[in-house]
């Protein structure tokens, strides 16, 4: 009987040590760029540990960079059911819901929820940019505001409120955050060259 224990435990050692290596050499495949070896890898993790938000969270990642949009935006919301405030996964959905699905309002409601649990500029520029496509550009100006607020250093706002200046031909306070947006390495420059001069 000792025997079978300590083969038991031997055998369920070295599956949650292979589960663990599993999940590593997808993250090492996603660093390399091999997001379908990182798939794989990801997957035959999730085979043993069905729950690691962390690995369906990478997996998820792992198929937007494919292009497997639906994939993943399964994945991420496989993430938030079993953690709801899953600042990550609520944010990949809401850019997936603003960028590809041109969804607003669920962009809106996914960045309201990353804002609540964690205040940050690119919940608050997505946000801005859902109410901007959306033709309500005071609550858009008072989104880029806030996200500038909470991290002047974030370009994407400046350029994102910068295009809201130029639509409400506001062309000075534009050409500043295009120029504030160049300063933070954002390429800007096709706006710099049209509108401040």
């Amino acid at each position: 009987m000792r025997q079978f224990v300590f083969i038991f435990l031997t055998w369920a050692l070295c599956l949650t040590g292979c589960s663990n290596d599993q999940s590593e050499i997808g993250d090492r495949m996603f660093r390399k760029g091999n997001y379908e070896q990182a798939i794989a890898a990801y997957t035959e993790y999730l085979r043993l540990n069905p729950s690691d938000i962390k690995t369906i969270y990478n997996r998820g990642r792992a198929y937007q960079e494919l292009g497997k949009n639906e994939k993943a935006l399964e994945d991420f919301q496989r993430v938030i059911k079993e953690d709801p405030l899953n600042v990550n996964a609520l944010l990949s959905v809401s850019n997936d819901y603003f960028n590809r699905l041109r969804d607003y309002e669920n962009a809106i409601f996914y960045a309201d929820k990353v804002l609540k649990a964690n205040p940050n500029a690119i919940a608050f520029t997505v946000k801005g940019k859902s109410y901007q496509k959306m033709g309500k550009l005071t609550e858009a100006m008072a989104a880029y505001n806030d996200a500038l607020s909470t991290n002047d250093s974030y370009a994407d706002a400046y350029l994102s409120r910068g295009s809201l200046f130029i639509y409400l031909n506001q062309y000075n306070k534009a050409c500043s955050d295009f120029q504030r947006a160049k300063a933070l390495d954002q390429e800007v420059s096709q706006y710099i060259e049209k509108y401040c001069k």
